[in-house]
């Protein structure tokens, strides 16, 4: 196990140096982030591009709770970042969900009041509440960050309106949305970015001095 453990993470590592995106072959459960393992890949090339012309879908989807969130009421009055994953990824999404994490602990009291965060699933069909609730809880999710999923065809509107829809989920590319949907101002982050660069672009995204962004959690 420790063998395959440490090839894990030498295929993470290579991926990001190569900026070769999805890679999320081999589904297996999902597991709880394990210190660096989970962390941005060294090197890893990071691309930050304005969006035009977004809109965010009128679409009613599940959270991790089973709760029905309508997209465009979670998103309303607050910056928002949204990564796409799903549970059953083996390489790229424990990096990005771990990031989120890291984003989550400096964005400290400003979580919910000012910032949230949005990961939508890539498979649906497989990833139910619960399961995203176990895969959210083993990565110490709280409140202002919000999984989702649903209807499959809902959930894919949603992906492509947002531009992380993949027609194969193991193939998908790292990607970050991030903005305000009050203000469609947006701005799309490629590949696995560290922390402090994702929350450096929420702090953008925020009227001036309205987020208090303190150094990611580690």
């Amino acid at each position: 196990m420790r063998g395959k453990a440490h090839r894990m993470v030498v295929v993470v590592a290579l991926l990001g140096a190569l900026g070769i995106a999805g890679a999320c072959k081999r589904p297996t459960e999902e597991r709880a982030p394990s210190g660096r393992a989970t962390d941005a890949p060294a090197g890893a090339e990071v691309r930050v591009a304005p969006v035009e012309g977004l809109r965010i879908p009128d679409e009613a989807l599940v959270d991790q709770d089973g709760n029905a969130v309508r997209l465009r009421d979670l998103m309303a009055g607050r910056v928002v970042a949204v990564n796409f994953v799903f549970t059953t990824c083996t390489t790229v999404c424990s990096p990005m969900t771990a990031v989120f994490r890291r984003v989550q602990d400096g964005l400290g009291n400003s979580m919910e009041r000012e910032v949230r965060l949005v990961s939508i699933s890539l498979d649906p069909a497989t990833d139910t509440p619960e399961r995203l609730k176990r895969y959210a809880d083993n990565f110490g999710r709280r409140a202002g960050w919000t999984f989702l999923t649903g209807e499959r065809e809902r959930v894919l509107r949603v992906l492509r309106a947002l531009g992380g829809y993949a027609a194969v989920k193991e193939e998908h590319t790292p990607v970050t949305l991030i903005g305000r949907a009050d203000e469609g101002r947006w701005r799309r982050v490629h590949g696995i970015a560290p922390p402090d660069r994702l929350l450096a672009e929420i702090r953008g995204a925020a009227p001036r001095g309205a987020i208090a962004v303190e150094a990611a959690g580690r």
